[in-house]
């Protein structure tokens, strides 16, 4: 695949699902993409977003161990961010993976797809016990659809077990971080964040 041809993949795919989103919210919703999909802040943000960081940070690399250790260790690449010292290559790969995928993934997984599955699972007339149950199953039906996504990169040569157990668990905190704001604005700050991280590490910049 020839640059020019892999560049214009790389942009082209964000911009149609963006559009996509764009096209729900203006379909189904009101038309206002902070109303619909929760693009705004709030105080407790303060407080939710580096609770949620540091619970990927700190609390992930053990769920990683610990699935390693469950289910073995297949071998293969530490991380799905693809290392290179080409401008041209890096460049829209950071783009990528810290503007655009973090709000594309955001919005559609904890802003639609969880939302959604809460709404069924309630029910016509949820009580107490069955929200519960049923915040709990949105949460972990879609951490479970967000890490199944992101398998593929396994045939790269990423470890299958470890890239499963970081994304689920990555995405059980992000998804308890929407549900208790109720926005997705704050998992949007967390997933860039920990995707620069991630990048920042891979290129060794932090330890």
């Amino acid at each position: 695949m020839s640059y020019p041809v892999w560049l214009a993949i790389v942009f082209a795919l964000p911009v149609l699902v963006t559009a996509w989103i764009v096209f729900v919210s203006r379909r189904w919703g009101t038309g206002n993409l902070i109303r619909d999909y929760g693009l705004s802040f709030r105080w407790i943000d303060l407080l939710g977003i580096p609770a949620a960081f540091a619970a990927i940070w700190f609390i992930q690399p053990v769920v990683v161990y610990l699935a390693l250790l469950m289910f073995g260790d297949p071998g293969g690449l530490d991380s799905n961010v693809f290392v290179t010292p080409e401008p041209a290559i890096w460049v829209p790969n950071l783009i990528l993976s810290v503007i655009a995928a973090p709000f594309i993934e955001e919005v559609v997984f904890r802003g639609m797809l969880q939302p959604s599955l809460k709404r069924w699972f309630d029910g016509p007339d949820p009580d107490q016990i069955r929200s519960f149950r049923a915040t709990n199953a949105a949460v972990l039906i879609t951490a479970a659809t967000f890490a199944a996504l992101h398998l593929p990169q396994s045939l790269a040569g990423v470890n299958g077990v470890a890239l499963t157990a970081a994304t689920l668990f990555a995405g059980i905190v992000l998804g308890a971080l929407a549900m208790a704001t109720r926005r997705t604005a704050p998992s949007i700050v967390v997933h860039a964040a920990s995707n620069l991280v991630a990048n920042a590490t891979a290129y060794g910049l932090v330890a």
